[in-house]
């Protein structure tokens, strides 16, 4: 089973019930179609901690505790997909040494 965690936007959470990624990967939709043949479990679902000089260092430290209780791949949300400043930092830095989605739901943009 491949065990999955989700890192959202701070500032979107704050109006977002999140139910769009949860969806997709109960469904097997948007990034989670590579797994219709895996059987998944979303095990953490944590937000960054909002824009800052550190950003960065706040997803991989989350990313680091997510590894530890047994997150397999780390999805970024649609959210930071779109929304975010630090998005291209936060795949370069955490694809370093986690396997990393892009997106969570909704179409892939290139």
């Amino acid at each position: 089973m491949k065990k999955i965690g989700i890192i959202n936007c701070f500032d979107v959470s704050q109006r977002c019930s999140s139910s769009g990624c949860f969806k997709a990967a109960y469904n097997k939709t948007g990034s989670f179609t590579r797994y219709e043949d895996e059987d998944i479990q979303v095990i953490s679902f944590v937000h960054c901690n909002g824009c800052s000089d550190n950003s960065t260092e706040q997803v991989l430290a989350r990313a680091e505790r997510m590894k530890k209780v047994g997150v397999d791949v780390i999805h970024l949300s649609t959210c930071i997909k779109s929304k975010c400043p630090y998005y291209d930092d936060f795949i370069a830095k955490l694809s370093e040494k986690y396997d990393v989605v892009g997106y969570s739901h909704g179409k892939k943009k290139k």
